[in-house]
């Protein structure tokens, strides 16, 4: 978002949350919500963090404070005392309520392995990252940074004194090891990350001393420093560590043939039946796997995400503290238990039993919610997605396969009369119970590469009699006795199948069902198949989905999280990620407007963000009309941002920035939440 309007953004979330309020429960109710009353039901007044930030500006706390389990540890002999933890100059967080209490164990719940970015969210372990506004870049684990002016040079200054959770130095030389050992080590990473490569070549990365570590490119990438500040590069839970920007090289060389031989590493492989020393290797690298990796974070594992409960606590060595100098994280562990279905989990919410949680949380759910809230002693929010679009289908412009599909998909008007004969209303009033906004796939009005408003509703306004003209012009006009349009070679109905997600946030399955009426309306059969995330994820990258269905979160800054928009980096056009990936060697060259997405992304990394502005648009711009992504319904707080609070789980804001970008709520910074 374009920070000059800020203000702009924050009203417009205000009268939306005041929209839904007003919707479920109507103006006067005592709806527990501080947005629309001046209290909430225990009496507490709202949080209000208009023009709030998390960088500090004042002293460094004279003395330093830690939790009471870790002060016995220290008279205990087990542990070094804190000032002896923490780095000379630790990170210093603002409350966004006040100085909290420590103690405590946050119950959450997760979905199984694959939801391993439910707790990515909660770590935010980047080297530097995001204010609570969601655009200004600050301090993180780093404490500064430089960017050349040609754009090519990126140093990265750390926390003399920092240390990984077993009290081990953090230096620089843990990432030129993440660097030149893992990112670059193509049988732990075939494809190295294209964020640490310019035109297809890897930077280079310097340790300068122990707490200053170099990235040089040879052509300008101004936008690697906001990519490592978002999930795009992110931390050492995000990437399952193996893409990240640090290591614990003291720990994870013993598992790399280059330091260990390859007989010891033979013998370790034993012990799990690993097949070979890179599955050993992945393993032990993976925070949510294994239990005795160094981290960084506010929290560490304790049980694996393997297990029935995973649970994770307090890192005694974590590099932040708040104003008064006690040592974060406040909350002691994390327990989250491997739910049934999300609809199990939901019902656990419902009665109370989290303490705080957004994902997974339906939305389908908040007026049950809402109404059982005084009984569970909880409150409930709203976070909406700043991605413009919580339900898109991609409409894959490099799947084969039969040749007909393949000429359909990848013509232009037959997409447009696709999206001309959705009911963008009836999925908004079904599914998004009226509160969030039928509209294309485009950005929101306050981001700097928001088009204008004539793309806002451009082919996202139901006509069935323009689309029926279209699909008759493109001589779809025989029908069978269904009144499905026959496919030109003779062999029955046109039929395309739909992908979606199981147990999504957004019922991306009951949007399905709507688009299958939409389409049989013009004459378009749909198949729907539902799959689980994992596998839908796996048939995404390799080219198997004719059309599929997700949400645009990210998308707000194209050049840091292009998965939605760039063709070499999205669903709509893999075999064009793959040709990138591979520098040509295989996939699908792009031409004409996909080319042009390229060339766009390409161009804006070797501008500043001030200077990308009319690049974005053009990009919005091409999308609009191409309709490779066709939108639905935004601007919701469908996915990842319908958020329940235990009204004794403090510090926690009314409304935030809900991005995967970002990773909310870790844009929130949970380390500074609390119990009271």
């Amino acid at each position: 978002m374009d920070v000059s309007n800020l203000g702009s953004y924050r009203k417009q979330l205000v009268v939306l949350i005041i929209a839904i309020i007003t919707a479920f429960w109507g103006c006067g109710r005592n709806n527990n919500n501080p947005s629309a009353s001046g209290e909430n039901a225990r009496g507490q007044t709202p949080v209000d963090t208009e023009g709030f930030s998390f960088q500090y500006t004042g002293p460094l706390p004279s003395t330093y404070r830690e939790a009471p389990e870790l002060a016995k540890l220290v008279n205990e002999g087990k542990l070094p005392a804190v000032e002896n933890r923490l780095p000379e100059e630790p990170l210093i967080i603002p409350p966004i309520e006040r100085i909290g209490q420590y103690g405590g164990t946050w119950r959450r719940g997760f979905s199984g392995r694959a939801d391993h970015n439910n707790f990515d969210r909660l770590m935010h372990d980047h080297l530097i990252y995001y204010d609570f506004d969601g655009y200004t870049l600050m301090p993180h684990i780093a404490k500064g940074w430089e960017v050349s002016e040609d754009g090519t040079t990126f140093t990265f200054h750390l926390r003399r004194g920092m240390k990984w959770s077993d009290g081990t130095p953090f230096t620089a030389d843990d990432f030129v090891f993440a660097f030149n050992d893992i990112i670059l080590n193509d049988k732990i990473n075939p494809v190295t990350k294209a964020f640490f490569k310019t035109e297809g070549q890897p930077c280079k990365v310097a340790k300068i001393d122990e707490t200053t570590v170099r990235y040089t490119f040879h052509r300008p990438n101004y936008v690697f420093i906001e990519s490592v500040g978002g999930l795009a590069i992110a931390g050492q839970f995000a990437n399952l560590g193996l893409n990240c920007m640090y290591a614990p090289r003291h720990y994870l060389k013993q598992f790399l043939p280059k330091f260990t031989p390859l007989s010891d590493l033979k013998e370790k492989m034993k012990i799990n039946s690993d097949k070979n020393w890179v599955q050993l290797f992945k393993r032990m690298a993976t925070p949510h796997e294994n239990s005795e990796l160094p981290v960084v974070g506010p929290w560490k594992m304790v049980t694996p995400i393997t297990s029935e409960v995973y649970t994770l606590e307090r890192n005694p060595y974590y590099f932040a503290v708040d104003t008064k100098g006690n040592q974060l994280p406040y909350i002691s562990k994390i327990s989250s238990h491997l739910v049934e279905s999300i609809e199990v989990f939901n019902a656990r919410a419902i009665a109370g039993e989290i303490d705080m949680q957004q994902r997974h949380i339906l939305l389908d759910k908040v007026s049950v919610l809402k109404r059982d809230a005084e009984k569970g002693n909880y409150r409930v929010r709203f976070w909406p997605n700043l991605g413009g679009s919580e339900a898109i289908i991609y409409i894959n412009q490099t799947w084969q396969g039969d040749p007909e599909t393949e000429t359909w998909l990848r013509n232009r008007d037959f997409r447009i009369a696709l999206s001309l004969a959705i009911d963008r209303e009836e999925i908004n009033e079904s599914i998004f119970l009226g509160i969030g906004q039928p509209r294309a796939f485009v950005a929101m009005p306050d981001n700097p590469f928001y088009p204008g408003p004539d793309y806002e509703k451009k082919y996202a306004v139901r006509d069935l009699e323009q689309s029926n003209a279209i699909l008759d012009t493109l001589g779809l006009v025989k029908k069978d006795s269904m009144g499905y349009r026959l496919r030109a070679d003779g062999k029955g109905p046109l039929v395309f199948t739909l992908s979606v997600l199981s147990q999504a946030m957004v019922n991306f399955e009951g949007i399905a069902e709507l688009l299958l009426n939409h389409w049989k309306d013009v004459g378009i059969k749909l198949h729907i198949r539902v799959e689980e995330r994992s596998y839908f994820g796996k048939r995404q990258t390799t080219n198997e989905h004719q059309l599929s269905m997700w949400i645009s979160g990210g998308s707000e800054n194209p050049w840091t999280y292009p998965n939605m928009t760039i063709p070499s980096r999205s669903s709509f056009a893999p075999l064009v990620s793959r040709w990138k990936a591979t520098n040509g060697q295989k996939g699908v060259a792009p031409t004409g407007n996909l080319l042009r997405l390229v060339e766009i992304f390409e161009e804006g990394n070797r501008l500043p963000k001030a200077k990308r502005k009319e690049l974005g648009k053009e990009l919005w711009r091409i999308h609009v009309d191409n309709l490779y992504v066709i939108g639905t319904v935004g601007i919701s707080p469908a996915m990842n941002g319908v958020t329940v609070i235990k009204n004794n789980f403090r510090n926690v804001p009314d409304v935030a920035p809900n991005s995967a970008a970002l990773q909310n709520p870790g844009i929130a910074r949970p380390e500074q939440f609390f119990f009271e």
